[in-house]
């Protein structure tokens, strides 16, 4: 009857392989012992490891020291590189020897201003004094009534300008 089914059928199970945690007649279990020896395999391959690795590193060193394949050759270029940092350098000991004898021996006596820039210094006042209202953009309301000849008489009289700009 049914005894005799699950006989057969238990016969069919397969049954598991996997003994590592059964007892050696010592009394350790298979599985310590099987991991000791794979240890010691793996202790015995570690030199061979670093060798190996070692060896990777110095082949990729190699590789990095080692010349490029490509080339760029062009003469004219070459030559253009060339001439031109001899001009730089005619370049700047020209400019060191011209700093330098400015220093030495100034043209003007002490004044750095640019010549004929004393006789500008009323004209660039009058001006600025008509540019006052150039936010509000009527600084040509009054350029356009006057000219360049009464711009000079009018150095001491303050400009039409003035009053119609509002205060703010």
């Amino acid at each position: 009857g049914f005894g005799s089914m699950l006989r057969a059928l238990g016969a069919q199970i397969e049954k598991t392989t996997n003994r590592e945690a059964c007892r050696d007649l010592s009394g350790r279990r298979l599985r310590d012992v099987n991991h000791e020896k794979a240890m010691a395999e793996w202790v015995k391959q570690q030199a061979e490891r670093e060798a190996e690795k070692e060896q990777r590193r110095l082949e990729r060193l190699q590789r990095k020291l080692a010349e490029p394949k490509h080339f760029f050759t062009n003469p004219d270029y070459q030559q253009q590189c060339h001439d031109m940092a001899e001009r730089l350098e005619d370049s700047v000991l020209k400019g060191l020897q011209a700093s330098s004898s400015k220093i030495v021996s100034p043209e003007s006596g002490g004044s750095r201003k640019r010549p004929g820039e004393s006789g500008k210094k009323k004209k660039s006042e009058t001006k600025s004094r008509k540019r006052k209202c150039f936010w509000l953009g009527l600084e040509g309301l009054d350029d356009a009534d006057s000219s360049d000849s009464e711009d000079d008489s009018e150095d001491d009289s303050p400009p039409a300008s003035e009053g119609s700009c509002p205060s703010g």
